[in-house]
């Protein structure tokens, strides 16, 4: 079973039996071997059902649920993750990556710098795999027995931080956007397949105007984006007709079954990853065989030109001041030449279908003409379309 078939839901009061049981059967099982038995045996001590209770009532913990079962429950606080627990018999199924996926949307809200935890021995592989880095060794000294942990953080996208403090304006803006509604979308969505019962990752689902459509579309969704304030208003416009994921696309996410995708959406999102290699294998295992990512990117001819680089062939971290959406906010993003787009997509094993360079279509000349005419003659916008082989190699 995927972890797109559980339910997370916020604990409550009566759950605290069956959390304090299932937190004793998961320490038992994944901490020996990692730990000598008394250091095991200190890790429970003192713990009872009741000391889940404060946590629960500020609304701090959240249950995995599958068929009414608790499979796994979380901690999280502003700024940390607190703690997973898995039950034993659901361990490699997906449980953990969902409950740390939800677990960052509430660590992350309102939290500037990185999310922290301290892991346990056992569990530091698990979180390095979702884009955790060990900061330090550190213990802890219960009952007289020295416990080691790893502090961890989480390394953040590149224009998170950007994308968090604009989340409302920015969500607001692009709805009425002529760039957007009469220029980019429309290329990009020429690309798309017929996605009526087909299953869809938007990958950078933001503040979920492409998840809507889907799902108008009578797809199923998946979006994915590292700005939490994103996705709650993404939460907000399309409630539990998709599943959401705070992740940062620069890292695996292991929290997608293989093959399980038969479209991938990537709009204006990749600009701001840097390993696009390790982004499109990633985007290989999670299609099915002869599925398609189809992507919008600023085209490499304007990006060129408008940061005045003396260095086209590189790959270059730029920031770029927006302008109308409050206060001018400061994103940073990559510009690449041509040949570092396609080379990592033919490595990954895609083949390239179609590549449009965007041109608006005629209801922008009757918002904007000087910037219709502009983007008639000066691309900006390059959309792509590249196909996983049939066969899956």
């Amino acid at each position: 079973m995927g972890a797109e078939e559980l339910v997370i839901r916020g604990a409550r009061v009566s759950d605290a039996r069956d959390m304090h049981e299932l937190h004793v059967r998961a320490v038992d099982a994944f901490c020996r071997g990692h730990y000598s038995d008394d250091q095991v045996k200190v890790l429970l001590i003192g713990r009872t059902a009741d000391g889940y209770l404060p946590a629960i009532e500020h609304d701090e913990m959240f249950v995995a649920e599958s068929d009414g079962r608790m499979v796994g429950f979380g901690h999280a606080t502003q700024g940390e993750v607190q703690a997973l627990f898995v039950d034993p018999d659901w361990a490699g199924r997906g449980v953990g990556s969902a409950l740390l996926g939800h677990a960052l949307q509430p660590a992350a809200r309102g939290h500037d710098g990185p999310i922290q935890l301290k892991s346990t021995l056992n569990a530091v592989g698990f979180y390095e795999a979702h884009g955790f880095v060990q900061v330090e060794p550190t213990e802890l000294n219960k009952h007289g027995v020295a416990l080691p942990f790893v502090l961890m953080e989480q390394t953040q996208p590149v224009a998170l931080d950007a994308y968090e403090s604009m989340a409302e304006a920015y969500a607001a803006a692009i709805e009425k956007n002529p760039r957007s509604i009469y220029y980019e979308r429309p290329a990009l969505m020429g690309l798309l397949p017929d996605v009526s019962g087909r299953r869809v990752l938007d990958a950078g689902c933001g503040p979920g105007v492409m998840v809507e459509w889907f799902l108008g579309q009578g797809a199923e969704v998946v979006g994915v984006d590292g700005s939490a304030n994103m996705l709650k208003l993404a939460q907000q416009c399309v409630g539990d007709a998709a599943v959401l994921h705070v992740a940062d696309l620069e890292q695996p996410m292991p929290f997608l079954a293989d093959s399980s995708f038969d479209v991938v959406l990537s709009s204006g999102t990749l600009g701001y990853i840097r390993d696009w290699l390790a982004l499109f294998r990633e985007f290989s295992r999670v299609l099915r065989p002869g599925g398609c990512v189809v992507f919008s990117v600023g085209h490499p001819c304007s990006e060129y030109t408008l940061n005045e680089t003396d260095d086209y062939f590189s790959t270059e971290l730029r920031d770029y001041t927006w302008r109308g959406l409050g206060a001018p906010i400061v994103v940073p993003c990559y510009r690449r030449p041509l040949s570092d787009m396609i080379d990592p997509i033919v490595c990954a094993g895609f083949s390239i279908e179609r590549m449009v360079e965007a041109v608006p279509i005629k209801e922008f000349a009757e918002v904007n003409p000087e910037e219709y005419a502009r983007l008639m003659r000066r691309p900006r916008v390059l959309c792509v379309r590249v196909r996983k082989p049939a066969n899956g190699a």
